[in-house]
């Protein structure tokens, strides 16, 4: 009995040193995450801890004091690419910090690192061998939703962008310069002029008529107006025929509301070409799916915006 004593106390020791050996006396986590977004926009919602509230999942008590179930996390500093702070689970306080860094044109990867000294007691060791589990899940649960957060340009650009392709290709164009903006009525003038040439030679409009002002100078505008057709027609006066390669890239844009609504949701799409450096060979342009002339509530109108890129 006496030997079976000893040999049990002695197997209790191996398995105590072998806690002591295999179990590491530090919290050590690393924890990474791919995303598809620009290192632009990672930059203005991680770095900037004003905008973590934007994005955190849990509780935010201020502007540096973060929650999420056991995790508690204290902002102390920020750089170009580094969140500094301290992370905090129970009475385990680790030093932590959030990286990112852009691995090709349009994506980041986001890697947090944690870390904490440990315990000379084997069994607060044992003990935090297992909270790191929890701890590293918890982690990975904030990066998923950030991820997540990141990748919908809804939130990043306050609308849906997405990628789609030419599809009608012969336009029949009008372009001309002018001193002033034109008035709704003027540009609709111009798009049933474009639908009678059309109609006169027999081919009919394959989609919504298409705009684009830009101002060149002080006092002076660059109006084209094109209506897409179904074939090739000669043209009368101030009109030309353009054709667009079918398949090409385009950026799209849902946008409802006003002119003022429609011009910052252009801005925006040249700031989401911009961060994600993409060049447009053409110039883009409204795609007038509201009858502007008969709809008086701006509020209603309808727009989809196209950006050619290559």
């Amino acid at each position: 009995m006496k030997r079976i004593f000893l040999i049990l106390t002695g197997l209790i020791v191996i398995a105590l040193a072998a806690v002591c050996i295999f179990i590491p006396s530090k919290i050590d986590i690393e924890e990474e995450i791919s995303i598809d977004a620009s290192d632009v926009i990672t930059a203005k919602f991680l770095v900037h801890e004003n905008n973590w509230k934007t994005w955190w999942p849990g509780a935010v008590a201020n502007d540096s004091l973060y929650k999420f179930k056991s995790l508690e996390i204290d902002v102390n500093k920020t750089t170009n690419s580094t969140v500094y702070f301290n992370l905090k689970n129970d009475d385990v306080i680790l030093k932590s910090n959030i990286t990112f860094f852009a691995t090709q044109e349009g994506a980041v990867t986001v890697k947090w690192n944690a870390e904490g000294s440990g315990s000379n007691n084997i069994f607060t060791n044992f003990k935090n061998y297992f909270r790191r589990a929890a701890i590293k899940q918890q982690i990975n649960d904030v990066l998923t939703h950030l991820k997540g957060f990141l990748q919908d340009e809804r939130n990043t650009y306050g609308y849906k962008i997405y990628l789609n392709h030419v599809k009608d290709t012969v336009l029949l164009t009008y372009s001309k310069t002018r001193k002033d903006h034109p008035t709704i009525n003027e540009i609709y003038h111009i798009v049933d002029d474009l639908k009678q040439q059309a109609d006169k030679k027999g081919v009919k409009p394959t989609s919504f008529p298409m705009l684009n002002v830009t101002k060149t100078d002080e006092h002076e505008y660059q109006v084209t107006i094109a209506l897409p057709i179904s074939n090739t027609i000669s043209t009368g006066a101030n009109t030309i025929i353009n054709k667009m390669p079918k398949g090409a890239n385009l950026l799209v844009m849902d946008v409802k509301g006003g002119q003022n609504t429609i011009n910052d949701a252009l801005s925006l799409l040249k700031i989401y070409m911009k961060d994600h450096r993409l060049v447009s060979p053409a110039m883009p342009f409204e795609s007038l799916i509201t009858d502007r002339s008969a709809e008086k509530d701006t509020s209603k109108w309808v727009t989809k915006i196209y950006y050619p890129i290559l």
